[in-house]
C-alpha cells in the first residue's frame, strides 16, 4: 500500500486504477459519514458517495495538493447530500429515524474531526493485524480490558504489551506522517 499521499494522488490523477482503489478506500468512510450526517438514508448516502466519486474523477486534475482532498470531499459531499435530502423530502417519521435535519454548513470543528478520523482509520488499516488489534483494544474498545485479557487475545505475554504498544504507536505515527498528518 502506497502511504505517500502525494505520490498516490499523482498516480490517481493519471488514471492508475490501483491508486484510485486506495484513494477510494481511504476516503469512502468519510464521504459516507458526511452524507449520513446530512440526513440521507443508507441507500441514498451510497448514491451520494458514488456521485461524489464521479465528480472527483472529472475534476481530479484541478486538485493540486492532496492535503486539500479531505476538505474538498467533505464540502462536496455535504453540498450534494443537503440538496438530495431536500429533493427527496422524506416525511417527518423517516427523518427522525435516519438522522437530524440537514443544515447548510458543517461547523469547521466537525470537518476537522471527520478529516482526522478518516486519516486515522486509514492509518490503522495499514498496520499489521497484531498492532491494529492491540491499539483497537487499548484505545477503541467499548469495554475496558485488562492487559492480561488483551495479551491472551493477541497470544503474547502480558509483560510484552508495553514494548509492543510502543512499537505499534511508532509505526502508526510513521504512517500518519507519510499521509501528511501533522500533530497540533
Amino acid at each position: 500500500m502506497d502511504c505517500d499521499i502525494y505520490r498516490l494522488w499523482e498516480r490517481a490523477k493519471e488514471d492508475d486504477s490501483d491508486a484510485w482503489r486506495q484513494v477510494v478506500r481511504l476516503y469512502s468512510g468519510l464521504i459516507n459519514t458526511v452524507a449520513r450526517r446530512a440526513g440521507l438514508s443508507s441507500a441514498d448516502a451510497e448514491d451520494c458517495v458514488q456521485h461524489v466519486w464521479m465528480i472527483l474523477y472529472r475534476k481530479r486534475r484541478n486538485l493540486k495538493d492532496p492535503r486539500a482532498l479531505p476538505a474538498w470531499l467533505i464540502k462536496t459531499t455535504h453540498r450534494h447530500a443537503v440538496a438530495s435530502a431536500r429533493r427527496l423530502k422524506p416525511d417527518a417519521r423517516d427523518l427522525l429515524a435516519v438522522a437530524p435535519p440537514a443544515s447548510e454548513e458543517l461547523p469547521d470543528e466537525v470537518i476537522i474531526q471527520l478529516e482526522h478520523q478518516a486519516i486515522l482509520d486509514y492509518a490503522l488499516k495499514q498496520l499489521d493485524p497484531k498492532c491494529r488489534r492491540l491499539l483497537e483494544a487499548l484505545f477503541y474498545s467499548p469495554r475496558k480490558q485488562s492487559y492480561r485479557a488483551i495479551a491472551k487475545d493477541l497470544n503474547v505475554l502480558p509483560n510484552s504489551l508495553g514494548p509492543l504498544r510502543v512499537r505499534c504507536l511508532k509505526k502508526l505515527r510513521e504512517i500518519l506522517q507519510n499521509l501528511g498528518y501533522e500533530r497540533d
